[in-house]
């Protein structure tokens, strides 16, 4: 098994400025035979800082390998919250969580578990949030030394570069930012995997003595959670993806997984025009058409940016993005109408030359994790030149959205490292469980598709499938139906079956 790690180690440098030249293969199945200290459980505010109410979290820390080939080489500093049980006498087991990204702390989500959790299930579980590997507190993985280094990096950088001059400040923008990791991000910089991520879930199980551990993951955590599934199935109780990914195309085509995230977005778009419509005068947006008028506001905006009342103007990259985050959260769907009313009337812009000062100075809070699980997990072509015309034909195929998304991923065109062979997986993602995995699918979830969730329940050992007819990017907390199937199944009470559909708590521009 440890043979082809071996001949490995022998073949990559230790130097991560420079691309690995060994072939990145599917990682096998393994078990980490390491010794599981205990977890000293402490106030977090003592830990972390954060004004967290000692009578209802605790936190600790637990040391994992930077790499699992070889154990010995360095460790990093996982940090994880505790929700405690609030009924220990009826305590069922332990219940991590993540809420996705990647990159995303998972702290927080698990001391405010009842936004998606109901109390039944509090009552049982204690519930652990973890940062995980280059997360937040989790020995964070840095590309910058300061904030002003870091903006002035990220200074050509836009979310929608349309004109010459904008594609080639985008792409010295990612060249930088690649760069910069080189330099500064240190030994961790390969490890960044989802892999690994996943064994070190396995360590904390080990750590909290726990037989098995049940899981919730949410969009990118739903990989997580397939992979640590496929990686330790004996180990998994009860396992929930909400938002979820397709691990196999997210593993072996990060281009062609990003191209469909792009037709996702605009099958979400698409539903909110209709919806907005159907909805006459309780959506601001709605008469005339309301999708040949968004399509006009986007083409205005694809020439320069318009004026709004309040005296802030709207460029095409902040539109997009704000379309984008606004079809995730469906609380956000009615300003959106909002706003896109406003633009429809709304002037040009008076023209200037004169770029805006950038506040600068201080350390550099943020980390770059999330850029590097991504160009770690997801195979991308190591060609530059290929990126700007792949956002002109991804943008014909969704005109508001593939030219975003396309420049999303240009970083990872010189992305100083590949990952390991022994850090990374590619599946199976078929090994049976004790229990289905219930993974939950918005119909019109414009971050990762709904065909994501239909193909991970048929890729995945055993699973069932709830689907979700609404707009936004993940269901827990917004819909009854959901969350009472979520408490039943993790209860032992059984679940629906395949099949099952749900609706929203509340449509779109409900009141």
């Amino acid at each position: 098994m440890f043979s082809g790690i071996f001949r490995l180690l022998a073949c990559t440098t230790a130097a991560i400025t420079t691309v690995a030249l060994c072939p990145t293969v599917a990682s096998a199945s393994v078990s980490i035979a390491l010794p599981a200290s205990e977890l000293h459980w402490q106030s977090c505010k003592e830990l972390t800082g954060a004004p967290v109410d000692p009578a209802v979290a605790d936190c600790a820390t637990h040391h994992v390998p930077r790499g699992y080939a070889r154990p010995s080489a360095g460790s990093v500093e996982i940090v994880m919250l505790r929700r405690r049980a609030t009924d220990p006498d009826s305590r069922r087991g332990t219940l991590f969580v993540n809420p996705g990204g990647p990159g995303t702390s998972g702290l927080h989500t698990a001391y405010r578990a009842e936004r998606f959790l109901d109390a039944e299930v509090l009552a049982r579980y204690d519930v652990i949030g973890f940062d995980p590997r280059g997360v937040n507190l989790s020995d964070p993985l840095k590309c910058f030394r300061s904030q002003t280094e870091h903006d002035d990096t990220l200074r050509g950088a836009m979310a929608v570069p349309v004109t010459e001059d904008e594609i080639a400040g985008a792409m010295r923008a990612a060249d930088g930012h690649s760069a910069a990791c080189a330099r500064v991000a240190g030994p961790l910089l390969p490890h960044m995997t989802t892999f690994n991520a996943a064994q070190d879930l396995e360590q904390l199980r080990r750590a909290t003595r726990e037989r098995q551990i049940s899981f919730i993951g949410f969009s990118y955590g739903s990989l997580l959670g397939a992979t640590y599934a496929n990686l330790h199935p004996d180990h998994l109780d009860a396992m929930v993806l909400d938002g979820a990914v397709d691990p196999r195309l997210r593993s072996h085509n990060g281009l062609e997984y990003d191209r469909q995230r792009a037709i996702g977005m605009e099958i979400a778009l698409a539903e909110f025009l209709r919806a907005c419509e159907e909805a006459g005068t309780a959506c601001a947006f709605s008469g005339g058409d309301p999708r040949r008028k968004f399509d006009r506001v986007r083409e205005r905006l694809r020439g320069g940016p318009l004026a709004l009342p309040d005296g802030t103007t709207m460029t095409l990259s902040a539109f997009t993005t704000r379309v984008a985050d606004s079809l995730a959260t469906p609380s956000r769907l009615p300003g959106l109408a909002r706003a896109l009313a406003l633009l429809e009337t709304a002037p040009p812009a008076p023209r200037t030359d004169s770029t805006a000062a950038v506040a600068a100075g201080g350390p550099y809070r943020g980390d770059d994790s999330e850029a590097a699980y991504n160009c770690l997990d997801k195979p991308y072509p190591a060609a530059v030149g290929t990126w700007p015309a792949r956002a002109d034909r991804w943008e014909r195929q969704a005109p508001t959205f593939g030219r975003m998304v396309a420049f999303e991923s240009a970083v990872c065109a010189t992305w100083p490292v590949r990952s390991y062979e022994a850090d990374r997986y590619t599946g199976p993602w078929n090994r049976e469980t004790d229990q289905p995995v219930l993974v939950i699918g918005n119909r019109y979830d414009p971050t990762t598709q709904y065909r994501f969730a239909e193909r991970l329940t048929d890729q995945l050992g055993r699973a069932e499938l709830v689907t979700v007819d609404m707009i936004g990017h993940t269901a827990l907390g917004l819909s009854r139906c959901a969350d009472d199937i979520t408490t039943d199944y993790l209860l032992g009470r059984g679940s629906p079956g395949h099949g099952t559909e749900c609706r929203p708590d509340a449509g779109p521009f409900a009141g």
